[in-house]
Parts: C-alpha cells; sequence; structure tokens
C-alpha cells in the first residue's frame, strides 16, 4: 500500500506476482517505468476462455502479445447491443475496465492425452498500474442488456461497493465467468457464477 508513485529506474523492471495486491491511497499517483502484473486463470483445458482485463493503462499491449498461441479468431468482444460475442482483432490493445474473452493457447497439452487442467500465468507487461478513477461506458438495448466489464486495477476490488457505487447504473446481479469445457470436464458447467448483495 502507497501513497505514492512506483518509479522504476530505466533499465530495471517492477514485477507484481500472482495474487499480489498493489493499493495506491493516492489516487493522482502517475507511475512510470517497466512495470508488470503476473495473474493466473483458473485450471483450465485447451479449448476453454478465460475472460481478462488489463490492470495497466491503455495501449500498453495487445490481445495477442498477451495470448501468442491462441488463434487469430479466437479472441472476443460482447456486443451489449445483439447480445452476442463477436471476433476482435488480435492486434486490439486492453482498455481499462474491458474485458476480453480468449481462447486458451492452442498450444495447451490439458486435456490432451489425459492431461488435467492447468492454469494460464497471464503476464501484463510494459505499463502503467491503473489507479484513480476508471469509468466505462456501458450500453441499454432493453430491459435486460449485459455488458462486459473487467477489473481495471492491480488489486483486488469489493464486488458489494462496486454495486452500491454504481446504484442506479447496474442491477445489482454480478455475472463471474467461469466456464470450463463440459465435454471434458464430465458434466455440464454453467456459464456464470452470480453474485447478489442481497444474497
Amino acid at each position: 500500500t502507497l501513497n505514492a508513485p512506483i518509479i522504476v529506474a530505466p533499465g530495471s523492471s517492477f514485477t507484481l506476482s500472482n495474487n499480489a495486491n498493489l493499493i495506491q491511497t493516492n489516487k493522482y499517483s502517475i507511475n512510470f517505468g517497466n512495470i508488470n502484473v503476473k495473474r493466473d486463470s483458473s485450471p483450465l483445458y485447451r479449448l476453454d476462455y478465460t475472460m481478462w482485463s488489463s490492470p495497466l493503462s491503455a495501449g500498453s499491449q495487445t490481445l495477442k502479445q498477451f495470448s501468442p498461441a491462441t488463434l487469430d479468431d479466437r479472441f472476443y468482444t460482447y456486443n451489449a447491443s445483439t447480445n452476442f460475442f463477436t471476433t476482435i482483432s488480435p492486434n486490439t490493445y486492453f482498455a481499462p475496465g474491458n474485458s476480453y474473452l480468449i481462447r486458451m493457447p492452442n498450444t495447451w497439452t490439458s486435456n490432451i492425452n489425459g492431461n488435467p487442467s492447468s492454469p494460464y500465468l497471464g503476464i501484463f507487461e510494459n505499463g502503467k498500474p491503473n489507479n484513480g478513477l476508471i469509468q466505462v461506458p456501458t450500453v441499454q438495448a432493453g430491459t435486460d442488456t449485459y455488458n462486459m466489464v473487467g477489473n481495471p486495477y492491480p488489486s483486488s476490488i469489493s464486488t458489494s461497493k462496486f454495486v452500491t457505487h454504481n446504484t442506479g447504473r447496474i442491477r445489482s446481479t454480478i455475472y463471474f465467468w467461469r466456464r470450463t469445457n463440459s465435454t471434458v470436464a464430465g458434466g455440464t458447467n454453467a456459464y456464470y457464477a452470480t453474485y447478489n448483495i442481497t444474497s
């Protein structure tokens, strides 16, 4: 927890490992230098997907740089107006607060020759950790419209506070992506887990 920026000397780097949290109490802190954040996915199979959101500033990294062995037509964004996922260029840059559906690398060996599922270590590189207020425009295309957003910070956030601070803008139920491929997991798995601050 810091009340000042992180300033990394030229030729050096600063890396936050998986499950590390960086909290900056001064929302005006502007970070400088080569800063990386590592995040593990859940244990997954080769044909599974994860929703990823970058904790680093806009323009730091493309989706393909983040997951170079994912097939080019297996990067998606969500179209709230049509209620469908649509393919997106792998050369798209992560944008703070936006979420992207990315399939596991096509070279992943889990579920090949009976290998168990395993996590993908996602490395967000060469950017400035997001800090302060991040606003993400949402779309309302009817009574029930879903928008795909992600945590834009290099730390955990409180789902209850997120819902409370956005009262009047969003409904109180949040859907968390949790899909694993049911054909290899041996059963039917729901795509989403739901959370509601009242239950």
